[in-house]
């Protein structure tokens, strides 16, 4: 009977959610007839990483040129220097690229940013892990279908690719992180009936940078639009709890962002459960916002705000099929 109910509400769930999806496609194709989103950044301090003590309201918006946006921001420390490692894309061309921006102690930008990777190819979302003193980036690489790792060889300018993890799979927003004597890869992907906006997928390995990572028998691990798809660093809080950020795709893509709290991450098993949610058009009166992370009392996350343009067409590597 658990088992039943479970599925009712599962049911309900999807279907309120893909009424709320419908109508909101409609809306924004209202609202974006002579606008277009433009992702942009958010950056500042927050000296206590947990969701009670979010600051959100005072991060410093930093915006692109018009004919380009910034998104998926990760913050790393090294000798004293801090960064934000950053997403740029062209409209015109699609196909983003790494870049970094030194910050000061305030979170604020210092001189200009600059390229760090720039490949042939789309690459987005610089995931950023420390493994024995050495840094990692694993960048985004959907459109290549493969998940590779690059080393920091000169922070912040210099990244060489040491390693695939993954070769032949469209997977979004890789997320690599260590929990009890296991390395593990979270990420999105679309499978059958799946969007890769609503689902969390689950691999593990004995390595960082091992060339064979075991599926999760229960993937997708999470199925839900409102929190599936990775929205940053996988970390622990001032509490010592282990919290996922998600996204919030329910209304749209990136609508918002959600902290959950990993409760139970096994070889076999897998629980959490959301502590904190947000959107952007609450907590900055912003149009959406898909993505945070925070290290050494530095906080960024991203937010979309609409400026005046043509409305670019549907992008299958930044959103997913509906």
């Amino acid at each position: 009977m658990e088992m039943e109910v479970d599925l009712v509400s599962t049911g309900a769930r999807r279907l309120r959610q893909k009424i709320v999806r419908r109508i909101g496609a409609w809306r924004d194709a209202q609202e974006e007839r002579d606008q277009r989103g433009q992702w942009f950044l958010l950056t500042g301090t927050c000296p206590v990483y947990a969701p009670e003590a979010l600051t959100t309201a005072e991060l410093h918006p930093l915006y692109p040129p018009e004919e380009v946006f910034w998104a998926d921001p990760f913050v790393w420390s090294r000798d004293g220097r801090s960064f934000v490692f950053f997403e740029e894309r062209r409209y015109r061309i699609r196909r983003g690229h790494i870049r970094a921006w030194e910050l000061d102690q305030g979170g604020r930008p210092q001189g200009r940013s600059f390229a760090v990777i720039d490949e042939p190819y789309h690459l987005s979302y610089p995931y950023l892990f420390e493994d024995g003193g050495d840094l990692y980036m694993v960048p985004e690489k959907a459109e290549q279908r493969r998940v590779d790792v690059y080393g920091c060889i000169r922070f912040p300018e210099r990244w060489e690719k040491v390693a695939t993890l993954i070769d032949g799979a469209r997977l979004s927003d890789p997320t690599v992180f260590h929990h009890l004597g296991r390395w593990w890869l979270f990420c999105a992907a679309s499978r059958g009936r799946m969007r890769v906006n609503e689902t969390l997928m689950a691999f593990h390995a004995d390595s960082p940078l091992a060339q064979r990572w075991t599926p999760h028998p229960g993937n997708p691990i999470v199925r839900d639009f409102s929190r599936g798809r990775p929205a940053g660093r996988v970390q622990r809080d001032a509490s010592d709890r282990l919290l996922r950020p998600g996204q919030d795709c329910v209304r749209r893509y990136g609508y918002g962002v959600t902290l959950n709290q990993i409760v139970e991450l096994t070889p076999e098993r897998y629980r959490e459960q959301c502590v904190w949610r947000a959107s952007g058009p609450a907590i900055g009166g912003w149009r959406g916002m898909h993505h945070i992370d925070w290290r050494d009392g530095l906080l960024v996350m991203d937010a979309q705000r609409l400026i005046p343009g043509r409305r670019p067409p549907p992008d299958p590597q930044a959103t997913g099929p509906r």
